[in-house]
Protein backbone atom coordinates (compact mmCIF):
# COMPACT_ATOMS: atom_id res chain seq x y z
CA UNK A 1 0.00 0.00 0.00
CA UNK A 2 2.79 2.46 0.89
CA UNK A 3 4.55 1.87 -2.44
CA UNK A 4 1.36 2.63 -4.37
CA UNK A 5 0.79 5.74 -2.25
CA UNK A 6 4.29 7.02 -2.98
CA UNK A 7 3.81 6.45 -6.70
CA UNK A 8 0.53 8.38 -6.54
CA UNK A 9 1.92 11.41 -4.69
CA UNK A 10 5.02 11.53 -6.90
CA UNK A 11 2.74 11.74 -9.93
CA UNK A 12 0.77 14.53 -8.24
CA UNK A 13 3.96 16.49 -7.61
CA UNK A 14 4.94 16.17 -11.27
CA UNK A 15 1.56 17.42 -12.49
CA UNK A 16 0.93 20.16 -9.92
CA UNK A 17 4.41 21.26 -8.82
CA UNK A 18 3.63 24.97 -8.93
CA UNK A 19 0.65 24.45 -6.61
CA UNK A 20 2.72 22.57 -4.03
CA UNK A 21 5.59 25.05 -4.26
CA UNK A 22 3.21 27.84 -3.21
CA UNK A 23 0.64 26.15 -0.99
CA UNK A 24 1.55 24.33 2.22
CA UNK A 25 -2.03 23.22 2.90
CA UNK A 26 -2.11 21.46 -0.48
CA UNK A 27 1.13 19.68 0.41
CA UNK A 28 -0.38 18.57 3.70
CA UNK A 29 -3.70 17.36 2.24
CA UNK A 30 -2.50 15.83 -1.02
CA UNK A 31 0.96 14.48 -0.13
CA UNK A 32 1.74 14.22 3.58
CA UNK A 33 -1.58 12.87 4.81
CA UNK A 34 -1.83 10.11 2.17
CA UNK A 35 1.68 8.99 3.15
CA UNK A 36 0.72 8.99 6.83
CA UNK A 37 -2.28 6.82 5.98
CA UNK A 38 0.02 4.52 4.04
CA UNK A 39 2.07 4.22 7.23
CA UNK A 40 -0.98 3.11 9.17
CA UNK A 41 -1.99 6.42 10.78
CA UNK A 42 -5.68 7.34 10.63
CA UNK A 43 -5.49 11.05 9.78
CA UNK A 44 -9.22 11.48 10.48
CA UNK A 45 -8.94 10.00 13.98
CA UNK A 46 -7.99 12.57 16.66
CA UNK A 47 -6.81 9.72 18.89
CA UNK A 48 -4.00 9.15 16.38
CA UNK A 49 -3.39 12.37 14.44
CA UNK A 50 -3.97 15.90 15.74
CA UNK A 51 -3.19 18.86 13.46
CA UNK A 52 -2.11 22.27 14.79
CA UNK A 53 -2.28 21.55 18.52
CA UNK A 54 -0.56 24.21 20.64
CA UNK A 55 2.46 23.41 22.81
CA UNK A 56 4.47 25.68 25.10
CA UNK A 57 6.97 26.26 22.28
CA UNK A 58 4.53 26.72 19.41
CA UNK A 59 2.19 24.79 17.15
CA UNK A 60 3.54 21.73 15.31
CA UNK A 61 1.64 20.86 12.16
CA UNK A 62 0.92 17.29 13.28
CA UNK A 63 1.08 15.47 16.60
CA UNK A 64 0.97 11.68 16.26
CA UNK A 65 -0.36 9.71 19.22
CA UNK A 66 -0.34 6.08 20.22
CA UNK A 67 -1.94 4.68 23.36
CA UNK A 68 -2.95 8.23 24.40
CA UNK A 69 0.67 9.41 24.30
CA UNK A 70 2.33 11.82 21.88
CA UNK A 71 5.02 9.90 20.01
CA UNK A 72 6.03 12.15 17.09
CA UNK A 73 5.77 15.72 15.83
CA UNK A 74 5.70 16.46 12.11
CA UNK A 75 6.49 19.91 10.73
CA UNK A 76 5.28 20.50 7.16
CA UNK A 77 6.50 23.05 4.64
CA UNK A 78 5.57 23.88 1.07
CA UNK A 79 7.57 22.15 -1.65
CA UNK A 80 9.78 25.18 -2.37
CA UNK A 81 11.17 25.31 1.20
CA UNK A 82 14.60 23.83 1.93
CA UNK A 83 13.88 21.74 5.02
CA UNK A 84 17.60 21.42 5.80
CA UNK A 85 17.84 25.09 6.76
CA UNK A 86 18.99 25.44 10.35
CA UNK A 87 16.12 27.72 11.32
CA UNK A 88 13.58 25.21 10.01
CA UNK A 89 15.21 22.35 11.92
CA UNK A 90 15.52 24.53 15.02
CA UNK A 91 11.78 25.22 14.94
CA UNK A 92 10.99 21.50 15.12
CA UNK A 93 13.69 20.98 17.75
CA UNK A 94 11.96 23.52 20.02
CA UNK A 95 8.64 21.70 19.77
CA UNK A 96 10.23 18.34 20.53
CA UNK A 97 12.45 19.56 23.35
CA UNK A 98 9.59 21.43 25.01
CA UNK A 99 7.43 18.28 25.09
CA UNK A 100 10.22 15.80 25.87
CA UNK A 101 9.78 14.25 22.43
CA UNK A 102 12.87 12.34 21.23
CA UNK A 103 12.12 12.48 17.49
CA UNK A 104 10.43 14.74 14.97
CA UNK A 105 9.93 14.72 11.20
CA UNK A 106 10.45 17.60 8.79
CA UNK A 107 9.00 17.40 5.29
CA UNK A 108 8.14 19.55 2.30
CA UNK A 109 6.32 16.61 0.73
CA UNK A 110 9.28 15.49 -1.38
CA UNK A 111 12.08 15.51 1.21
CA UNK A 112 11.44 13.71 4.49
CA UNK A 113 13.88 13.94 7.41
CA UNK A 114 13.82 12.19 10.77
CA UNK A 115 15.44 14.38 13.39
CA UNK A 116 16.69 13.47 16.86
CA UNK A 117 15.66 16.31 19.16
CA UNK A 118 18.47 16.08 21.68
CA UNK A 119 21.75 14.28 22.03
CA UNK A 120 24.57 15.56 24.22
CA UNK A 121 27.54 17.03 22.40
CA UNK A 122 25.98 17.17 18.92
CA UNK A 123 24.96 20.01 16.63
CA UNK A 124 21.51 20.28 15.09
CA UNK A 125 22.66 19.07 11.67
CA UNK A 126 24.43 16.08 13.26
CA UNK A 127 21.13 14.91 14.72
CA UNK A 128 19.51 14.21 11.35
CA UNK A 129 18.94 10.45 11.61
CA UNK A 130 17.89 9.87 8.02
CA UNK A 131 16.77 11.79 4.97
CA UNK A 132 14.93 10.54 1.90
CA UNK A 133 13.89 12.20 -1.34
CA UNK A 134 10.77 10.33 -2.40
CA UNK A 135 10.99 11.66 -5.97
CA UNK A 136 14.57 10.58 -6.64
CA UNK A 137 15.66 7.93 -4.13
CA UNK A 138 15.13 4.22 -4.66
CA UNK A 139 11.58 3.45 -3.54
CA UNK A 140 12.67 0.44 -1.46
CA UNK A 141 15.19 2.56 0.46
CA UNK A 142 12.56 5.27 0.98
CA UNK A 143 10.04 2.76 2.33
CA UNK A 144 12.64 1.24 4.66
CA UNK A 145 13.24 4.67 6.21
CA UNK A 146 9.63 5.81 6.33
CA UNK A 147 8.56 2.60 8.04
CA UNK A 148 10.51 3.61 11.14
CA UNK A 149 7.69 6.11 11.80
CA UNK A 150 4.75 3.85 10.92
CA UNK A 151 2.04 3.38 13.54
CA UNK A 152 3.08 -0.24 13.98
CA UNK A 153 6.78 0.52 14.43
CA UNK A 154 6.86 3.90 16.18
CA UNK A 155 7.28 2.45 19.69
CA UNK A 156 10.32 0.48 18.45
CA UNK A 157 11.85 3.41 16.61
CA UNK A 158 15.22 3.21 18.41
CA UNK A 159 15.63 -0.44 17.43
CA UNK A 160 14.66 0.23 13.81
CA UNK A 161 17.06 3.18 13.55
CA UNK A 162 19.83 0.97 14.88
CA UNK A 163 18.97 -1.70 12.28
CA UNK A 164 19.28 0.91 9.51
CA UNK A 165 22.67 1.93 10.91
CA UNK A 166 23.84 -1.68 11.05
CA UNK A 167 22.88 -2.31 7.41
CA UNK A 168 24.75 0.82 6.31
CA UNK A 169 27.78 -0.08 8.44
CA UNK A 170 28.02 -3.65 7.16
CA UNK A 171 27.63 -2.55 3.54
CA UNK A 172 30.33 0.10 3.99
CA UNK A 173 32.64 -2.44 5.65
CA UNK A 174 32.19 -4.71 2.61
CA UNK A 175 33.11 -1.82 0.33
CA UNK A 176 36.14 -0.98 2.49
CA UNK A 177 37.33 -4.59 2.48
CA UNK A 178 35.39 -6.66 -0.11
CA UNK A 179 36.82 -10.10 0.73
CA UNK A 180 33.41 -11.34 1.88
CA UNK A 181 31.86 -10.21 -1.41
CA UNK A 182 34.61 -12.05 -3.29
CA UNK A 183 33.99 -15.27 -1.35
CA UNK A 184 30.30 -15.07 -2.18
CA UNK A 185 30.99 -14.87 -5.92
CA UNK A 186 33.58 -17.67 -6.15
CA UNK A 187 31.27 -20.76 -6.04
CA UNK A 188 29.03 -19.45 -8.81
CA UNK A 189 32.02 -18.40 -10.88
CA UNK A 190 33.65 -21.84 -10.53
CA UNK A 191 30.37 -23.55 -11.46
CA UNK A 192 29.99 -21.51 -14.66
CA UNK A 193 33.60 -22.23 -15.67
CA UNK A 194 33.17 -25.95 -15.05
CA UNK A 195 29.94 -26.09 -17.04
CA UNK A 196 30.98 -23.87 -19.94
CA UNK A 197 34.72 -24.46 -20.23
CA UNK A 198 35.50 -27.86 -18.69
CA UNK A 199 38.76 -28.18 -20.65
CA UNK A 200 40.30 -25.21 -18.79
CA UNK A 201 41.56 -25.29 -15.22
CA UNK A 202 41.83 -22.23 -13.02
CA UNK A 203 43.50 -21.94 -9.64
CA UNK A 204 41.13 -20.62 -6.99
CA UNK A 205 43.51 -17.70 -6.41
CA UNK A 206 43.23 -16.71 -10.10
CA UNK A 207 39.48 -16.51 -9.79
CA UNK A 208 39.62 -14.75 -6.42
CA UNK A 209 42.09 -12.11 -7.65
CA UNK A 210 40.06 -11.50 -10.81
CA UNK A 211 36.76 -11.08 -8.93
CA UNK A 212 38.33 -8.80 -6.33
CA UNK A 213 39.85 -6.66 -9.08
CA UNK A 214 36.47 -6.30 -10.80
CA UNK A 215 34.65 -5.52 -7.54
CA UNK A 216 37.18 -2.83 -6.67
CA UNK A 217 36.79 -1.33 -10.15
CA UNK A 218 33.03 -1.28 -9.65
CA UNK A 219 33.11 0.45 -6.26
CA UNK A 220 36.08 2.77 -6.86
CA UNK A 221 36.14 6.30 -8.27
CA UNK A 222 37.03 6.14 -12.01
CA UNK A 223 40.75 6.73 -12.59
CA UNK A 224 40.17 9.37 -15.27
CA UNK A 225 38.81 11.76 -12.65
CA UNK A 226 41.40 14.35 -11.58
CA UNK A 227 43.03 13.71 -8.19
CA UNK A 228 41.52 15.63 -5.31
CA UNK A 229 43.04 16.85 -2.10
CA UNK A 230 41.92 14.54 0.70
CA UNK A 231 39.27 16.15 2.88
CA UNK A 232 38.12 15.04 6.32
CA UNK A 233 35.31 12.52 5.96
CA UNK A 234 32.29 13.57 8.08
CA UNK A 235 30.81 10.78 10.15
CA UNK A 236 27.25 10.77 11.50
CA UNK A 237 27.11 10.63 15.28
CA UNK A 238 26.40 7.26 16.83
CA UNK A 239 23.55 6.77 19.21
CA UNK A 240 25.08 7.39 22.67
CA UNK A 241 27.55 4.54 23.26
CA UNK A 242 30.56 3.49 25.29
CA UNK A 243 33.57 1.33 24.61
CA UNK A 244 35.69 -0.63 27.05
CA UNK A 245 39.28 -1.86 26.81
CA UNK A 246 40.21 -3.86 29.86
CA UNK A 247 39.29 -1.67 32.83
CA UNK A 248 39.22 1.56 30.80
CA UNK A 249 35.85 2.93 29.65
CA UNK A 250 35.43 5.68 27.03
CA UNK A 251 32.45 7.66 25.76
CA UNK A 252 32.24 7.48 21.96
CA UNK A 253 30.46 10.02 19.78
CA UNK A 254 31.77 8.99 16.36
CA UNK A 255 32.87 5.66 14.89
CA UNK A 256 36.43 6.93 14.53
CA UNK A 257 36.62 7.38 18.33
CA UNK A 258 36.76 3.58 18.62
CA UNK A 259 40.00 3.49 16.62
CA UNK A 260 41.51 6.61 18.18
CA UNK A 261 40.88 5.48 21.76
CA UNK A 262 42.26 2.01 21.03
CA UNK A 263 45.41 3.41 19.40
CA UNK A 264 46.03 5.89 22.24
CA UNK A 265 45.48 3.13 24.82
CA UNK A 266 48.15 1.04 23.10
CA UNK A 267 50.52 4.03 22.96
CA UNK A 268 50.16 4.54 26.73
CA UNK A 269 50.99 0.86 27.20
CA UNK A 270 54.14 1.32 25.08
CA UNK A 271 52.88 -1.22 22.54
CA UNK A 272 52.22 0.94 19.46
CA UNK A 273 55.58 2.05 18.08
CA UNK A 274 57.10 3.53 14.95
CA UNK A 275 59.10 0.37 14.17
CA UNK A 276 55.83 -1.60 13.79
CA UNK A 277 54.66 0.47 10.82
CA UNK A 278 52.96 0.17 8.48
CA UNK A 279 50.13 -1.77 10.10
CA UNK A 280 47.81 -2.99 7.32
CA UNK A 281 44.02 -3.14 7.24
CA UNK A 282 43.95 -5.17 4.03
CA UNK A 283 46.05 -5.87 0.94
CA UNK A 284 46.04 -2.21 -0.16
CA UNK A 285 45.18 -0.20 2.95
CA UNK A 286 47.01 0.68 6.15
CA UNK A 287 45.43 1.44 9.51
CA UNK A 288 48.56 3.10 10.89
CA UNK A 289 51.71 4.41 9.22
CA UNK A 290 54.55 6.85 9.86
CA UNK A 291 53.02 9.03 7.13
CA UNK A 292 49.35 9.22 6.07
CA UNK A 293 49.81 6.87 3.10
CA UNK A 294 48.37 3.52 2.06
CA UNK A 295 50.39 0.68 0.57
CA UNK A 296 50.54 2.00 -2.99
CA UNK A 297 50.98 5.65 -2.09
CA UNK A 298 47.34 6.72 -1.89
CA UNK A 299 46.66 9.30 0.80
CA UNK A 300 44.67 8.44 3.91
CA UNK A 301 41.12 9.73 3.38
CA UNK A 302 40.66 10.94 6.95
CA UNK A 303 44.01 10.88 8.79
CA UNK A 304 44.33 11.42 12.53
CA UNK A 305 47.75 12.24 13.99
CA UNK A 306 48.29 10.28 17.20
CA UNK A 307 50.10 11.47 20.30
CA UNK A 308 53.31 9.61 19.30
CA UNK A 309 53.37 11.16 15.80
CA UNK A 310 52.02 8.17 13.89
CA UNK A 311 49.06 8.55 11.53
CA UNK A 312 45.79 6.65 11.88
CA UNK A 313 43.31 6.14 9.01
CA UNK A 314 39.79 6.70 10.36
CA UNK A 315 37.67 6.65 7.17
CA UNK A 316 35.85 3.44 8.03
CA UNK A 317 32.29 2.44 8.88
CA UNK A 318 31.49 1.65 12.52
CA UNK A 319 31.75 -2.09 11.86
CA UNK A 320 35.13 -1.64 10.16
CA UNK A 321 36.38 0.64 12.97
CA UNK A 322 35.60 -2.08 15.53
CA UNK A 323 37.20 -4.75 13.33
CA UNK A 324 40.37 -2.68 12.78
CA UNK A 325 40.62 -1.68 16.45
CA UNK A 326 40.62 -5.38 17.36
CA UNK A 327 43.28 -5.99 14.70
CA UNK A 328 45.45 -3.35 16.38
CA UNK A 329 45.03 -5.02 19.77
CA UNK A 330 45.98 -8.41 18.33
CA UNK A 331 48.96 -6.93 16.48
CA UNK A 332 50.20 -5.56 19.79
CA UNK A 333 49.82 -8.87 21.65
CA UNK A 334 46.36 -8.47 23.18
CA UNK A 335 43.13 -10.34 22.55
CA UNK A 336 40.86 -8.57 20.08
CA UNK A 337 37.76 -9.40 22.08
CA UNK A 338 38.99 -7.36 25.05
CA UNK A 339 37.48 -4.41 23.16
CA UNK A 340 33.77 -4.15 23.94
CA UNK A 341 31.45 -1.62 22.31
CA UNK A 342 28.29 -1.16 24.36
Amino acid sequence: MLKETLEMVIERMKKHRSLYEQNEMAVRSHIIEPILRGLGWSTENPEEVQPNVSTEEGIPDYSLLKNDRKVLFIEAKKLSVDVEQREVIRQLAKYCFGEGMMYGVLTNGAIWMLFRAFQEGTTISERIVWKTDIENDDVTATIRKLKTISKENITDIEKLIKKLQILDEIWQSLLDEPKELVRGFIPGFEKLIKEGYPEYEFDRTEIEDFIEERIREFISVPEEQPPTIPQPVPQPPLLPRKMKIGTNTYEIKYALDILVNTAEWLIKKGKLRRDMCPIPSGPKMNIINIEPKHRYGNNFRNPKKLSNGLYLETAFSTAACIKNARKLLERCGYRGDMLEVQ
